[in-house]
């Protein structure tokens, strides 16, 4: 929080040399997307035959126990995938926590208010979870720049919270742990200065802000309603936090965020509000790709549309490893949503080792040579 009352108290001009100019930012096709480690080099001319024109390489910003990290995927797949002429993103996969990291600070899961944790991914209010990211994010970004293989990466991608999207877990609130808590009530009190006040506008009767903890469940309150402003910025300020360490030594010519719907009763829940985080990242000129849900029921037509009227690009994402019906269905519903793209899964799921097509993968080549002629899928 104290970085953001910073951020705001800083000149244009400061806020300037932060953000990423949009002066001499290429457009680059973004509209068929893969994801993954890719395995064998024969997969990239297969991604080309198949009509991807987009994919995202996972590399993870954590260390071994001993401080080793382990970026050698970019060696060889980034000059690969630029030659092939694919826009390459690379993706900083913040939420792969190793186990050594949990065995000596399980205070880093997040926490629901039955004690329940997640270790799928790390609190993003943990200062440790914070800085071991932003050194790993240093350390990549260093590794790049020597090896000279910055000039292969078109785009970044920084995971945030639950797989990596702007997003916790759902069906509860996850802000239950010791830094979550001391977060909330430092919130709170800047928000309304005296305990009074908020008893006043939550007609409750707390004695200090130290008794308050965040809602169990979701009601259309005062009270839920600022844990939500709470909740949502929290992610941001992630977001944010982790996009200043790249920009502080990189200037992409694209930034990619994965940022889904869910269906409505569990928004407040998983914080996912994707117009609320590309609408400020975007003032930082850090939002021209997200990658959105096309989960039935999950978003609409008029928001997807919305997050296109900021000028974001919006490819559409259900499943990773879609079989070939799966596949085809995604891809229409992405297309009935008015998305600009689909995401195409896991580029290991499309193509064998040799480079040979699987049965998804035929069917991925047919249904964007369709989307391409605008028949659709």
């Amino acid at each position: 929080m104290k970085r953001r009352q910073l951020l705001k108290a800083m000149t244009g001009t400061a806020l300037a040399r932060l953000a990423t100019s949009e002066t001499g930012r290429s457009k680059l096709p973004v509209r068929f997307v893969s994801w993954g480690g890719i395995g064998a080099l024969s997969r990239i001319k297969a991604a080309v035959r198949m009509g991807i024109d987009t994919h995202r390489l996972p590399l993870s910003p954590w260390s071994d126990e001993e401080g080793r990290y382990d970026f050698s995927a970019a060696d060889k797949f980034l000059p690969a995938l630029k030659e092939a002429g694919i826009t390459t993103i690379v993706h900083i996969f913040n939420h792969g926590i190793p186990k050594w990291f949990w065995r000596q600070h399980p205070d880093a899961m997040p926490r629901n208010e039955k004690g329940e944790t997640d270790n799928s991914y790390g609190s993003v209010w943990h200062p440790l979870v914070r800085e071991r990211v932003r050194q790993g994010i240093a350390a990549l970004l260093d590794y790049l720049a020597e090896r000279d293989l910055l000039r292969f990466v078109d785009g970044i991608e920084v995971g945030v919270a639950f797989e990596g999207q702007l997003s916790f877990m759902w069906h509860h609130f996850w802000a239950f742990d010791p830094h979550a808590l001391f977060a909330y009530r430092f919130f709170l009190r800047g928000r309304y200065g005296d305990i009074s006040r908020l008893n006043e506008s939550w007609a409750t009767s707390f004695r200090s802000f130290a008794d308050i903890i965040p809602p169990k469940r979701w009601s259309e309150t005062t009270e839920c309603r600022d844990f939500l402003d709470f909740y949502r910025q929290s992610l941001l300020d992630a977001a944010e936090d982790w996009s200043n360490c790249v920009a502080e030594k990189f200037s992409p010519k694209v930034w990619l965020w994965l940022s889904h719907f869910i269906a409505p009763d569990q928004r407040p829940y998983a914080a996912r509000y994707p117009a609320f985080y590309l609408q400020r990242l975007k003032k930082l000129n850090r939002a021209d790709v997200a990658i959105v849900s096309v989960v039935p029921n999950w978003q609409t037509k008029e928001e997807i549309a919305e997050l296109k009227g900021l000028g974001v690009t919006v490819i559409g994402e259900w499943l990773i490893q879609p079989n070939a019906q799966e596949q085809k269905h995604q891809a229409q519903l992405a297309w009935d949503l008015g998305c600009d793209g689909f995401f195409v899964g896991v580029l290991e799921n499309l193509a064998d080792e040799t480079g040979s097509l699987t049965e998804v993968g035929r069917t991925t080549q047919l249904v964007i040579e369709r989307w391409r002629n605008g028949v659709g899928p």
